[in-house]
């Protein structure tokens, strides 16, 4: 009982000790266009252009081991949601094009592993990381929405730039991600009409690489 109480005032500070890492990013994801796909039947051409989005990723992380004043491993949590607009331009026989507006997004959450490599009493530090997303994916056009989920892991590499503000430690960060693996929620086999080339937008569609720039806060 003695040993009990003599080790509860360490449990007690051990959440005050730990390292902590709030961090709000804003990403610019960018997607696969589709090519120019000739309708079967038809002498009618389609095209998907999805480029660049917008969204948000906020991200909670935890030190687990420090090694010096150089690196840090870390583990973290995050929610995110990646959107972005595009169009699909059908053009017939007479070069008549006809666009719609379409739309993607992609939005869970992601659990993931990182190690902070540190240039001593400069403030200025390196990031690379592997982070699990669970993504919930949505294609939508004029009459068709294509939904599937997806789990992928994504490699980060980032810096971050530490100001020089006692106690809170306030930083600004900056990363380039991408998928480890290429899990397509669809695949384009044949595109008899419109209606199915369309049911296929996911083929590619996905995003695929993504900036980020944010700010953070640790503690």
């Amino acid at each position: 009982m003695r040993t009990t109480l003599r080790c509860l005032p360490l449990f007690l500070t051990l959440p005050l000790a730990a390292q902590w890492d709030f961090r709000m990013e804003l990403p610019r994801p960018s997607g696969q266009n589709l090519p120019s796909t000739l309708l079967s039947g038809s002498s009618s051409l389609v095209q998907g252009d999805f480029d660049t989005g917008k969204g948000y990723i906020a991200t909670v992380s935890k030190r687990l081991f420090s090694f010096g004043p150089i690196a840090r491993l870390e583990w973290n949590v995050e929610y995110s949601r990646f959107a972005t607009e595009g169009v699909l331009v059908q053009t017939d026989s007479s070069n008549v094009q006809t666009t719609s507006t379409t739309r993607l997004t992609q939005q869970g959450i992601g659990l993931g592993l990182n190690l902070q490599l540190w240039i001593p009493f400069t403030g200025l530090g390196g990031e690379i990381g592997v982070v699990e997303r669970l993504q919930h994916y949505k294609s939508t056009g004029p009459g068709v929405e294509k939904t599937s989920n997806l789990a992928r892991p994504w490699l980060r590499v980032g810096t971050r730039w530490r100001l020089p503000i006692p106690v809170i430690h306030p930083y600004l960060a900056a990363s380039y991600q991408q998928p480890i693996t290429q899990d397509r929620p669809v695949k384009l086999s044949s595109a008899n009409d419109l209606q199915a080339y369309y049911n296929a937008q996911g083929n590619g569609q996905e995003f695929e690489r993504l900036w980020t720039f944010g700010v953070g806060v640790t503690f």
